[in-house]
C-alpha cells in the first residue's frame, strides 16, 4: 500500500505540472487551430469590431499556394566528419548506417507532412524511441522515428530550449487495447483526456482511444527520466529512463525472464514470482571484441589463480619445490560501461527562429490579414457580379413569355406599346476590388519572398532567361533560412539516431553500401567498434563526432541537372580524352552510381570491350579501392 500511495502522489505531482503548461500553453494551441483553418481555406471572416464572424461567398487560398510553393521534397543526406583522424572509416559506416535508416524508415512521408506543418506553425518535432520489437530477424529491436504535431509537445514554461528544460510533455492518442497489451494494465473505460493533441480542441473525442500523458524529465544525474500515466493508471516511473534494463527477482536479486502478459515468470534460484526493472550500469561483453590499437578484449576471462588450503587453513605446497599449489581462478565475464545518450527523445525543426519562442516564425500569422482582405474582395466581388444582370422594361399590362423557345410572342394593344419596350443591362464596377485584391497578393508574396518567377509562372519583370533565373535566386536566396533551420534540424535527428544505435544497437545492423566504382558493398554497423580504451585506461563509447548534411544531396535528388552536369564533365575531358574506353567506362560508372538507366548494362559492355583491348592484363579503372 505505501508503494501504490507513493505512486499516486508522484501521478498527482506530474498531472498538475501538466495541467499549469497546458493551461499557459493553451492560446498558442488554439492559435494552431486556426493556422489550420487558414491552409485548408477557411470561410470564416472575422468581423471588425469583434462581432460574429462573417462567412465568405469565395475564398481564394493564397495560404495553400504560397505553403505549397516552398515544399521540398528533397531529405538532406547525412555526413559525418571525425573528430580524430582514426576513426575516418568509422564516419563513413555511421554515413551508411543512416543512410540505410532512411531508406527503411518512412522519411520521405514525414518530411512531405513537415514541409507543411512547419511553415504553418512555425515548427514540428521529432520523436526518437527504441522499439524492442521490431528489427530484421537477427535483430533485437531497432529505431523508432514518428512525428509530433506542436500541439501534442507541452513545452516547460518560460524556456525556449529543448535541451534546457527541466521537463516537457508529449501528449499522444493512442488505442486503449493497444496499450494495455504494451503495458500490461487494465484501463478504465474513459474516453481522451486531450481531444487536440489528435486534432482540434472542438472536435469530439474517439471511442476505443486513449492519451497517453509522457513527462520527460531531467533526473538528478543530468539523464533523461519519464513518467507516463493514462487517466488513474500509471504505465511508466523510471528515473534513469534511458540506462539499459534488466530484469531481476524482487527477492533475490537474480536475473529473470521479462514478465508476459503482466504476469512475472518464477525465479530460477529462489522461486518468488515478482521481478522488478533495474537500471544497468555496467554490461557484460556478448563476444570477443578488438579494440583500436589491436587490443583484443576477451568476453570471459579466467580470474587470478587461487592458493589451495589445507583443513588446518594452511596453503599446500609442492613436496619437491616447496611452492604454494595454485588451482585455476575462476572465469569471470567482462563488463564494460553502458551507454546512455542523455539527450531528449525529441528534434524540433523550426520555420524561422524567433527570439523569446519555442517554436519559429509562423508563414500564415505573417500573411493572415491579407488573406482576409482577400477573401472580403472575392466575396465583394461575387456578389456585385450576381447582383448585376439585364432587366426589361415593358407598358402595363404587357407581359412576355419566359420558356427558353427561340421565337418568343408580344402582344401589344396599339402599336406605340412597342417603343416602350427595351432592355436595361447593370453591370457593376469591380475593376477597383480586382486591384486591391491582387494588391494584397503581392503583399502577401512580397512578405514571404516568394516572386512569379520562383513559382514558375509568367514574369513581366524578366526581359531574358537570366533575368527570370536571377529573379528565381533572388527568392531563394530569402528563403534559404528556413533551408538551413531544415539541415540543422536534420543533423541533430541523425546524430540522436546514432546515439540511440550506440546504447542499444546489441547486433550488428545489415547495411548496404556503393562502392567508388558504383558496385554495392555489404557490411554491417558493430556499435562494439566504437569501444575504445583512454589514456587512463578506462573503456568508453566513442561518440566524438560531427554531424551535418550533405549540401549537394539536394543536387542529387535532381538527376536530370545531376546527369547534364556529368555529361558536361565528360565534354570538358574530366573523365580522360573523349572516345577512349576508359573515359566511357569512368562515365558509366558515374551514372551507374547516380541512378542513371540502364546505366549498369552499358557500364558492363564498356569494361567488356575494354577487357578485350587490354588481353586482360590491366584491372578496370576504378577497381581496387581507387576513387574516380
Amino acid at each position: 500500500m505505501k508503494e501504490k500511495g507513493q505512486e499516486r502522489r508522484r501521478r498527482a505531482f506530474w498531472q498538475a505540472r501538466l495541467d499549469d503548461a497546458r493551461r499557459q500553453y493553451a492560446e498558442k494551441r488554439a492559435r494552431m487551430d486556426r493556422r489550420e483553418d487558414c491552409y485548408k481555406g477557411t470561410r470564416q471572416i472575422p468581423a471588425a469590431g469583434g462581432g460574429a464572424a462573417k462567412a465568405a461567398g469565395n475564398v481564394r487560398n493564397i495560404i495553400y499556394e504560397l505553403i505549397e510553393s516552398q515544399v521540398d521534397a528533397s531529405i538532406p543526406q547525412p555526413r559525418v566528419t571525425a573528430v580524430h583522424p582514426e576513426d575516418r572509416q568509422l564516419a563513413k559506416k555511421i554515413e551508411a548506417m543512416l543512410l540505410a535508416q532512411i531508406r527503411q524508415r518512412n522519411f520521405k512521408e514525414m518530411n512531405d507532412e513537415q514541409e507543411r506543418t512547419v511553415p504553418i506553425q512555425g515548427g514540428d518535432f521529432w520523436h526518437v524511441e527504441w522499439d524492442p520489437e521490431a528489427g530484421f530477424h537477427c535483430q533485437m529491436g531497432d529505431l523508432s522515428v514518428e512525428l509530433r504535431h506542436p500541439k501534442q509537445v507541452i513545452p516547460q514554461p518560460g524556456v525556449y530550449d529543448l535541451e534546457k528544460m527541466d521537463y516537457l510533455f508529449v501528449l499522444v492518442s493512442q488505442s486503449r487495447r493497444a496499450l494495455e497489451k504494451r503495458y500490461g494494465v487494465q484501463l478504465p473505460e474513459e474516453g481522451e483526456s486531450d481531444v487536440a493533441a489528435r486534432t482540434q480542441a472542438d472536435a469530439g473525442a474517439v471511442e476505443g482511444l486513449a492519451t497517453q500523458n509522457i513527462a520527460y524529465y531531467r533526473n538528478g544525474a543530468g539523464g533523461v527520466g519519464c513518467f507516463s500515466w493514462v487517466g488513474d493508471v500509471t504505465l511508466e516511473d523510471m528515473e534513469d529512463y534511458q540506462a539499459r534494463r534488466l530484469w531481476v527477482c524482487a527477492g533475490c536479486g537474480a536475473p529473470v525472464e521479462p514478465p508476459r502478459g503482466g504476469k512475472a515468470a518464477r525465479c530460477p534460484a529462489c522461486g518468488a514470482k515478482s521481478a522488478r526493472c533495474e537500471p544497468v550500469l555496467r554490461q557484460a561483453l556478448p563476444r570477443d571484441v578488438t579494440l583500436p590499437g589491436g587490443e583484443v578484449l576477451a568476453a570471459v576471462s579466467e580470474g587470478p589463480a587461487r592458493p589451495v588450503m589445507n583443513p588446518d587453513g594452511t596453503f599446500q605446497r609442492d613436496e619437491a619445490t616447496g611452492e604454494v599449489i595454485l588451482m585455476p581462478g575462476e572465469m569471470r565475464l567482462t563488463v564494460v560501461p553502458a551507454y546512455r545518450p542523455r539527450s531528449y527523445p525529441l528534434v524540433l525543426r523550426r520555420n524561422v527562429r524567433l527570439f523569446g519562442q519555442l517554436l519559429g516564425a509562423s508563414d500564415v500569422d505573417a500573411v493572415e490579414d491579407q488573406q482576409v482582405a482577400i477573401n472580403k474582395y472575392g466575396t465583394k466581388i461575387q456578389e456585385k457580379l450576381l447582383k448585376g444582370g439585364s432587366y426589361v422594361t415593358l407598358p402595363q399590362g404587357v407581359n412576355i413569355e419566359t420558356t427558353d423557345r427561340e421565337l418568343k410572342i408580344i402582344r401589344l394593344k396599339n402599336p406605340a406599346d412597342k417603343a416602350l419596350i427595351s432592355v436595361l443591362n447593370i453591370q457593376p464596377d469591380t475593376s477597383r476590388d480586382q486591384q486591391m485584391l491582387e494588391v494584397n497578393y503581392s503583399w502577401a508574396k512580397s512578405t514571404l519572398g516568394i516572386t512569379d518567377a520562383f513559382q514558375g509562372k509568367y514574369d513581366s519583370s524578366a526581359t531574358s532567361g537570366v533575368a527570370k533565373q536571377f529573379s528565381a535566386n533572388q527568392s531563394a536566396g530569402r528563403l534559404q533560412s528556413k533551408r538551413e533551420m531544415k539541415n540543422q534540424a536534420y543533423a541533430r535527428l541523425y546524430k540522436l539516431m546514432f546515439q540511440f544505435m550506440l546504447a542499444y544497437a546489441d547486433e550488428p545492423y545489415p547495411m548496404t553500401l556503393r562502392g567508388p566504382d558504383g558496385t554495392v558493398e555489404y557490411a554491417h554497423f558493430d556499435r562494439y567498434e566504437f569501444l575504445k580504451r583512454d589514456a587512463a585506461g578506462q573503456l568508453y563509447w566513442n561518440d566524438e563526432f560531427l554531424f551535418d548534411v550533405d549540401p549537394a544531396s539536394n543536387l542529387a535528388s535532381n538527376r536530370e541537372t545531376l546527369w547534364s552536369m556529368i555529361d558536361q564533365k565528360y565534354q570538358a575531358g574530366a573523365f580522360g580524352p573523349l572516345g577512349e574506353t576508359a573515359s566511357l567506362y569512368r562515365l558509366w560508372s558515374l551514372l551507374a552510381e547516380t541512378g542513371y538507366p540502364h546505366a549498369e548494362a552499358m557500364k558492363a559492355s564498356v569494361g567488356q570491350q575494354m577487357e578485350q583491348e587490354q588481353g586482360g592484363q590491366n584491372a578496370l579503372p576504378g577497381e581496387g579501392g581507387s576513387a574516380l
